[in-house]
């Protein structure tokens, strides 16, 4: 009879600890999106989510990962680094996020990086673009499946390098990535282009509601190309502004393929160039398919295709997705060693992440805003683009301000 019990016992005992196995095996891993979902930059953190929340649908409608669904968590950051840094720690320590990750501000960007470090967790940069995040300020953490600021730079050189025109004016946002900006573009137009004329390099703070003092200036200086990495309502304001103001200049900037702000610019951002990892115009057949599956799922209605920052979070969320299942495993220590030197055929092609820098190395599509309508909008928008290479782009290690890259 005891030896009855015992074994009912033992059976009994060992059924749950198969079935908690089981149960733990299975649980969701947890993430973390933190994004500007209030303020002027709202609408962008809403499309960073947007995209997110469409991976993360597709991975989990085909079976998760390993095994294991996502459980994606979202919340707002207020484009304050105390904020994101306050609320990621919170969702590690308290919710047992096992992945943090943003796309919006270089400043929120090196915040987060500092919790992910101290926390030992994975951070997700798919959009944070400031080179110091994966420069001076690198943590083994933090892996930017994003161009940063010189990548961008570059590109836009490269792109002038072959144009007429040799007189240009600088204004950038007040903060780390706008002065990475500005020097950058400084330094590739001078290995692109050597015979350029900086007529003008200013700065204003974020969220400037009038540009006018900084517009009469360039006007005057007669620029016939006005750089600018300001985005969200203070890009609308500039060109708003400018062309009121009588401002001629061509724009060159990464940010305009937004379909918020153009159809508000109308045709007073036509001619300008444009470029980024991730256009909606891309014509490679992967990125075809990907507006297919967007316009079927119509997740939101007020975005009918996957423009600007909705694919660039996509496209850096799967570069993560397919390394998880890679790696079989969400231990920070295991993503590290599989994402180090690892290729993935991203919507603009291949893409690689670095090993020394956790920089992504990919080509940048660049493009004119031509007049509307077009195969997805009425309003002016980005025509089909080219592709700068990967190679042309990218820092040397050595220059990157990371002494891993030395």
């Amino acid at each position: 009879m005891q030896k009855g019990m015992s074994l009912q016992i033992w059976t009994s005992i060992l059924v749950l600890i198969l079935s908690t196995a089981g149960a733990n095996a299975a649980e969701p891993i947890k993430m973390v999106s933190l994004e500007p979902t209030s303020g002027v930059m709202k609408d962008i953190g809403d499309r960073m989510h947007l995209g997110i929340k469409f991976a993360v649908e597709e991975i989990n409608a085909a079976g998760g990962l390993n095994g294991r669904m996502i459980k994606m968590l979202y919340d707002d950051t207020q484009l304050k680094p105390d904020v994101a840094a306050r609320k990621a720690l919170r969702y590690i320590t308290e919710e047992g996020v096992e992945f943090i990750m943003t796309g919006t501000g270089t400043h929120i960007g090196k915040a987060m990086g500092q919790v992910a470090d101290k926390q030992k967790v994975i951070m997700l940069n798919y959009g944070a673009s400031g080179d110091e995040i994966t420069g001076k300020d690198f943590t083994p953490y933090q892996f930017r499946a994003a161009l940063s600021t010189a990548q961008m730079a570059a590109g836009l050189a490269a792109y002038y390098a072959g144009t007429p025109y040799k007189k240009f004016y600088l204004i950038n946002q007040d903060y780390a990535f706008g002065h990475d900006v500005a020097e950058a573009f400084k330094k590739w137009m001078k290995k692109f282009k050597p015979d350029w004329q900086m007529l003008g390099d200013d700065y204003h703070p974020i969220g400037t509601k009038d540009l006018g003092p900084y517009i009469t200036k360039i006007v005057a200086s007669g620029a016939e190309v006005l750089v600018t990495s300001d985005w969200g309502a203070d890009l609308e304001v500039l060109i708003k502004q400018g062309r009121s103001l009588g401002l001629k200049a061509k724009i060159g900037n990464m940010y305009l393929a937004d379909p918020v702000i153009l159809p508000a610019l109308g045709n007073g951002a036509i001619g300008a160039i444009t470029g980024d990892i991730y256009l909606l115009t891309l014509e490679t057949p992967k990125n075809k398919d990907f507006i297919e599956r967007w316009k079927k799922r119509n997740l939101d209605p007020a975005h009918p295709y996957p423009a600007q920052f909705i694919g660039k979070a996509y496209q850096g969320f799967m570069f993560l997705a397919d390394v998880i299942g890679k790696a079989g495993s969400t231990k920070a220590e295991d993503i590290i060693k599989t994402w180090e030197g690892r290729s993935h055929e991203g919507l603009i092609g291949p893409m690689f992440m670095r090993a020394c820098d956790h920089q992504v190395i990919a080509p940048m599509a660049i493009g004119e805003i031509l007049p509307g309508p077009n195969p997805f909008y009425k309003f002016p928008y980005v025509g089909a683009p080219t592709l700068i290479s990967a190679e042309k782009i990218s820092v040397p290690p050595a220059e990157t301000g990371n002494s891993r890259c030395k």
